[in-house]
């Protein structure tokens, strides 16, 4: 966690650089080119990730030019920037030479067909000297994932994934968990070590890693894209990252999410993200921003540690991958395309801990409100002085309820409507005057 923050909340900008090297161009409310960087970082962003990939220019865009995307030097490229603009650095290692992801785990080029001893020692070597590189430029991540979402494999032979493998997929993790460590004591510096699970998957890997002897890190980062998801509530994929804390003792962070604003396009690359499944959002600029602060309020509510969302600057351009040649996520990021790339309503749940702090308890007054947690609907409330009114407010900032004690109460109930479960904020105006603002967990 960030000193002074409630959550780490995040961007991963993979693809930016590139972006702006094929006509990409972001513009602010007022329509003026911006810095995404800088924006993002204004709007509330303290860490950025960046995916590594071994060597891209093994493989060929659709355009015809090697891929340079995302190679050692574009994530430096981007950490500078990410890190002058005041954010923290989040770095995962994808230990392929293009997309790793549930389905494929192909490791690089330069690996195949290594014996295992030199193939796990091959791991060790690379995790080092790409530390040792960002240590030279002066952008020690804090964060680094030990492969992406790896759900079936790890660091394969095969295109498609082959499934575990164990003792050696324990020995690969470890060999990696290993070097960050080797770094940490050789540059004394405090990278967080991070395995990356699909929501699907994670709590069965859970086990599966601990089981085998994949424990030595500290954060459980998970995938929760609805589009692609089974919970039906972001409340109770909530519940998974309270039974992941709970029984592994592990930090727990969303690295990746993404919901849809529009079902439009602004170029010929298919958007590969069109519905929200199970749950239940408008597909439009403000359903994308309130499930981003319902999930986020479920992250908090739950002691996660932070959301990052996935790309949201992928926007429409000329820069070209494997598979089309624009964005097949325009429809995801947070710019938009009808209005020339200017930002969405979702850059909002980037503030998420500046309406909490701007709320929470500014005083320490002796009122006494109980029981809390509450799952009723009355509360009692008592001080040695009395009440004026009362205002319920969701961790969005907006009053739900209010209401007017009798001037000389200092003891009283307060009478409130069903609401959803989570965090709430109780701000009681007292008879002196001064407003006392406590915080609520409401249960169901």
């Amino acid at each position: 966690m960030l000193k002074g923050q409630c959550l780490i909340l995040g961007a991963d900008l993979s693809y930016v650089n590139t972006i702006e090297k094929n006509s990409g161009v972001y513009h602010d409310e007022d329509g003026n080119a911006i810095d995404p960087y800088e924006y993002f970082a204004e709007r509330g962003v303290n860490m950025v990730r960046m995916r590594l990939w071994h060597t891209p220019e093994n493989n060929t865009d659709v355009c015809g030019q090697p891929i340079t995307t995302n190679n050692l030097q574009d994530v430096i490229i981007g950490f500078k920037r990410a890190k002058a603009a005041g954010m923290k650095l989040n770095l995962a290692i994808h230990y392929g030479d293009y997309f790793n992801d549930p389905g494929k785990q192909k490791m690089p080029a330069a690996w195949v067909g290594l014996p295992n001893n030199i193939l796990i020692d091959s791991i060790y070597q690379y995790t080092y000297a790409v530390l040792n590189t960002l240590f030279s430029e002066n952008i020690i991540p804090d964060i680094v994932a030990v492969g992406n979402e790896t759900t079936w494999g790890f660091i394969d032979a095969t295109e498609t994934t082959d499934g575990w493998e164990w003792p050696l997929d324990a020995e690969k993790f470890n060999a990696g968990f290993n070097a960050i460590d080797a770094f940490n004591t050789d540059h004394n510096s405090s990278i967080k070590k991070a395995v990356h699970f699909t929501d699907k998957t994670a709590a069965w890997l859970a086990g599966l890693f601990n089981e085998n002897g994949i424990t030595n890190f500290d954060m459980i980062g998970l995938s929760f894209y609805p589009a692609w998801s089974d919970f039906n509530s972001v409340a109770a994929f909530g519940e998974l990252i309270t039974d992941l804390k709970n029984n592994y003792n592990k930090e727990i962070m969303v690295f990746e999410t993404g919901a849809v604003w529009t079902t439009g396009y602004a170029d010929n690359y298919n958007n590969i993200m069109n519905n929200y499944a199970n749950l239940n959002y408008p597909i439009s600029p403000q359903g994308q921003r309130d499930f981003l602060l319902d999930l986020t309020q479920n992250v908090y509510t739950n002691g996660g540690t932070g959301v990052l969302y996935w790309e949201p600057a992928y926007i429409t351009s000329q820069m070209c991958t494997i598979w089309g040649q624009g964005s097949p996520y325009e429809n995801v990021c947070f710019f938009d395309f009808n209005h020339n790339n200017k930002p969405l309503p979702a850059f909002d749940f980037f503030n998420f801990c500046e309406t909490i702090n701007s709320i929470k308890e500014a005083n320490e007054l002796e009122i006494l409100i109980f029981p809390n947690p509450n799952s009723l609907k009355e509360i009692q409330i008592e001080s040695p002085v009395g009440f004026m009114s009362w205002q319920l407010i969701d961790v969005h900032g907006q009053v739900i309820e209010q209401n007017n004690f009798n001037r000389s109460d200092k003891s009283s109930k307060i009478y409130f409507n069903q609401h959803p479960q989570g965090i709430y904020f109780l701000k009681i105006k007292t008879a002196a005057g001064t407003s006392i603002i406590k915080k609520l967990n409401l249960l169901r």
